[in-house]
């Protein structure tokens, strides 16, 4: 990598933490799709609010347990077809809604075997795609 590269390279990465503010280590990037709870043997439907690569804020009509862990469903879209994505994950913070709906904020935890790489991937796909016309 040569000196301009590596300059470019650090142009890119400091436009887009001022576009995504940082929560924690990661990047959280505006994201909207479906997400399944599963908790007590059940699914709970939902969809996300934000993601990054270490976990991910979503809307449920039900409280959480403090720190309780769960598994989500992550409905990634690819074209046409849907990319259901499996991660253990731990409530780390909840809030009440006006709606009556809770707010849940969410440490991913454990991913199947490449599914981590997916989701990074698949943010990363999202931050190049966001300055081109639809």
């Amino acid at each position: 990598m040569t000196a301009a590269d590596d300059a470019k390279k650090k142009a890119e990465i400091a436009a887009k933490q001022q576009q995504y503010p940082f929560h924690k280590r990661f990047l959280r990037k505006p994201v909207e799709i479906r997400v399944e709870v599963e908790r007590f043997q059940e699914g709970l439907a939902s969809s996300s609010v934000n993601m990054s690569p270490s976990g991910i804020c979503f809307e449920l009509a039900e409280p959480l347990e403090e720190n309780e862990r769960f598994r989500v469903l992550l409905y990634i879209p690819r074209g046409k077809e849907v990319e259901i994505l499996k991660v253990s994950a731990r409530m780390v913070w909840m809030e009440s809604r006006d709606n009556g709906m809770f707010r849940v904020g969410a440490a991913f935890e454990q991913f199947a075997p490449g599914d981590e790489r997916r989701v990074k991937a698949w943010l990363l796909e999202l931050g190049e795609n966001s300055g081109k016309e639809k």
